[in-house]
């Protein structure tokens, strides 16, 4: 799949959609990998970021300028043991260029159609008084 890196091609049943990247307070971001961590879920594709993030700092170890490394957008599944929906979750530690969003979001909904997922559940968070 163009743009995206399958290293391997689990097969699911009937799959839900779990998306989340860093925002406000990294809420999303946090819950989205706690579950990944918790689950013990495998990485099995993600989104090449060449595409969508560009450096915008440097970074200076022992006196060497470095260019740091690009934000990951990976994809993980669980394998519901009980036989009803599987997971595919999708964790991003960072947003993509404003500019290549609606590009950035169309692979994840390409990859979603190709799994046949049932439900797409994005995390967010919002501040309240």
């Amino acid at each position: 799949m163009e743009g995206i890196n399958i290293s391997k091609r689990p097969r699911l049943k009937k799959p839900y959609l779990i998306v989340a990247w860093p925002g406000m307070g990294d809420v999303a971001f946090r819950a989205a990998s706690y579950l990944v961590d918790k689950l013990k879920a495998t990485e099995f594709a993600k989104i090449e970021a060449t595409q969508f993030f560009y450096s915008t700092s440097s970074v200076i170890e022992s006196g060497i300028l470095k260019m740091p490394a690009l934000p990951q957008s990976s994809f993980f599944y669980w394998k519901n043991k009980t036989g009803k929906n599987d997971l595919i979750i999708f964790v991003s530690n960072a947003q993509p260029d404003l500019a290549k969003a609606e590009e950035y979001s169309r692979l994840i909904i390409k990859l979603a159609k190709s799994f046949h997922v049932q439900m797409v559940v994005s995390f967010a968070s919002m501040p309240l008084a």
